[in-house]
């Protein structure tokens, strides 16, 4: 006959299963009591109000499960740095600094270590952030729960949020700025302004212009690497988001349009500067008030971003401007009415931009966007284009080659690379690109090794550096021997075909470093103008 005793694995398994199904209702129960009127002894009331339709004017909750999550509520419900205002015999009200949405989500990760509402619809079916909030409005007020989160202590919800932005920002850098814009207001945002910073940093023109947008570079898996607390909260969005709505320099105030745009450890091209400047004064998101125009000469790393966060009405901080525009006539009604019209705000925002454009080297955009373009713009004065033009006649006679590099196993390098610069009395061509998530320039350049050989590059050389430094990140390389018999020849600069020196190799490329079968291919497009 069979025992009728259980084995020990059956009744540790059955244990264990107990035990999860015991805890799962827990949480369920708890959750049960979010937003529950009846069971509620706390409101919350919000004294900030955001600009996106902000309904939420009172957030329910249980002082006890707020306590329990965060100790800066258990000293304000129930220590000596009570902070509340009863109204009646049932429910405190405290008042918060911050939006009705902000607490709202606060109150509903105390309750369920989550933020579900982000990503399904509410009871009534009615749609929530997930499906009404642009991308831009979901950074931003994630980086202000963030500020929260810290404010009350709660670091798994601001690590978590930490974690969702830098994807967020991943997928689409053109976030940074609207990122970087809203932490520089709150006192706990300095991580954020560093990631956001680095961020517009590795990709200038995508952050700030959304060039290639929410492509990624080969080998980046950090996509989707979210934290439980979120799920998937933004799916890829679709790539027709209008302009302020995923961000970019739009998204900048004037304030910090200055400090990203002449950053040290920027690395985008004169152009690409006064392409920021264009779009900003076409459609900047922030009302600019007359302070605003006597902007600070440049202000680079976090701490000084940090620093200048001071109320509006207090004065900013002026760092050695010798010219400045003159004040608005503050005594005029008029003026004063006309502060905040669609005429004057824009006129504002161009007076600002004028000034900026003045710290940028003409003299480096290529003669056809200066007739164009920057022309066009009305933000350069006659004399600064004249000059300009200038300096693009006394090069006009020097023609540019091309050299076209197609067939390699790692697609970032093919594509065409404009001569420009000299290394070893030989030109260098390059080609901008994306590698690793960071927008790089792609070199072709002669190297001379310590042996006396001399070899082709097709490398990344980092900013600030010689090429043909061992800091080159190299893909590929070809012998100049390979130069006779089937190179792409340049005499510009002294070089000669005859000992395969000044001539870009056409096939014999090797791998090396960083790149991938097979090898690259190239063909040269002679006597071209400068137009990129």
């Amino acid at each position: 006959m069979a025992s009728s005793d259980s084995s020990p694995t059956t009744t540790a398994t059955t244990t264990a299963t107990t035990t999860a199904t015991n805890t799962n209702t827990l949480l369920l129960d708890i959750n049960s009591l979010l937003n529950d009127d009846d069971i509620a002894d706390i409101i919350l009331i919000p004294e900030t109000t955001n600009e996106n339709n902000e309904t939420v004017t009172a957030v329910p909750a249980i002082k006890a499960i707020l306590a329990a999550r965060s100790p800066v509520f258990r000293r304000m419900l129930y220590g000596e740095f009570r902070e509340t205002q009863s109204n009646n015999q049932e429910n405190t009200e405290v008042k918060l600094d911050y939006s009705g949405r902000v607490l709202q989500l606060l109150v509903e990760f105390c309750f369920t270590d989550e933020l579900t509402s982000l990503i399904t619809k509410n009871s009534s079916g009615a749609s929530t952030d997930a499906n009404s909030s642009t991308p831009e409005e979901k950074a931003r007020l994630l980086t202000n729960l963030s500020g929260a989160a810290h404010y009350f202590d709660i670091p798994k919800l601001e690590n978590d949020i930490k974690v969702q932005l830098d994807c967020m920002m991943l997928e689409h850098p053109s976030l940074a700025c609207a990122i970087l814009d809203e932490s520089s207001k709150i006192l706990s945002g300095e991580e954020l302004v560093i990631i956001a910073m680095e961020r517009i940093r590795a990709r200038p023109k995508a952050a700030l212009l959304h060039w290639n947008d929410g492509v990624l570079s080969s080998g980046d898996t950090r996509s989707g690497a979210v934290s439980p607390t979120f799920g998937s909260i933004i799916a890829r969005s679709s790539s027709t988001c209008a302009w302020g709505e995923k961000g970019g320099v739009v998204s900048l105030n004037a304030s910090l349009l200055e400090q990203v745009i002449f950053d040290d450890q920027f690395t985008a091209s004169e152009l690409t500067k006064f392409l920021c400047l264009q779009k900003w004064v076409e459609g900047c998101q922030h009302e600019v008030i007359s302070e605003d125009i006597d902007l600070p000469q440049k202000m680079l790393d976090a701490d000084e971003i940090l620093s200048s966060r001071t109320p509006q009405q207090a004065s900013r901080k002026r760092i050695g401007l010798d010219e400045t525009l003159p004040p608005i006539d503050q005594s005029n009604p008029k003026t004063q009415n006309d502060e905040s019209s669609s005429e004057s705000q824009h006129e504002k925002r161009l007076d600002i931009a004028k000034q900026l454009a003045e710290k940028i080297d003409l003299s480096l955009i290529p003669a056809s966007d200066l007739s164009t373009t920057i022309t066009e713009s009305k933000l350069i004065s006659t004399n600064d284009l004249y000059l300009a033009y200038r300096l693009q006649a006394l090069n006009a006679e020097r023609t540019k080659s091309k050299v076209f590099v197609e067939g390699a196993g790692l697609a970032e390098v093919n594509g065409t690379y404009i001569q420009r610069g000299v290394h070893e009395g030989t030109p260098m061509y390059n080609k901008e690109g994306v590698w690793r998530d960071r927008e790089e320039t792609f070199r072709i350049f002669l190297c001379t090794y310590s042996n006396g050989n001399k070899s082709w590059c097709l490398s990344i050389v980092p900013k600030g550096k010689e090429p043909g430094k061992t800091s080159d990140l190299d893909f590929y390389e070809c012998a100049v021997s390979y130069g006779k018999g089937g190179s792409v020849t340049s005499g510009l600069y002294g070089g000669s075909a005859e000992n395969g020196v000044g001539v870009v190799p056409s096939r014999g490329w090797k791998l090396v470093n960083y790149g991938q079968p097979p090898v690259p291919k190239c063909s040269l497009i002679a006597g071209c103008l400068e137009d990129a």
